[in-house]
């Protein structure tokens, strides 16, 4: 099993969700449970994942991470992303999801400070 971890903070409209570790089929189940928590009808308006903290993403990670994104579309909120390491980071190009997504630096738009 996969050493994984989520810190949540919230300030005003914006979620901060820092993910540690790996993110994958083993800890896909923990992150959609945190982001459920966050994505509520009185939640806030933005949420930023922050994968400078993942050692690995697998495709059910991406998945989790486009979930979250098209719920938030469907509801007129926002996410933004933090991006990991290369080895995480490039999961995203291969996908050409980093077209899609709103990437982000550290610390950018409440993205807090890693």
């Amino acid at each position: 099993m996969s050493l994984f971890t989520i810190r949540t903070e919230v300030e005003g409209e914006i979620a901060t969700l820092r993910f540690e570790g790996e993110l994958d089929l083993s800890t896909a189940a923990q992150a959609e449970s945190a982001l459920n928590e966050v994505e509520t009808d009185e939640g806030p308006r933005t949420l930023v994942l922050d994968l400078s903290g993942l050692r690995f993403l697998d495709s059910t990670g991406l998945r989790v991470i486009l979930a979250s994104d098209s719920r938030a579309r469907r509801t007129g909120r926002q996410v933004r992303v933090v991006p990991g390491p290369e080895p995480v980071h490039r999961v995203f190009r291969i996908a050409l999801l980093d077209r899609r997504l709103d990437f982000i630096e550290p610390g950018e738009a409440g993205g807090g400070t890693s």
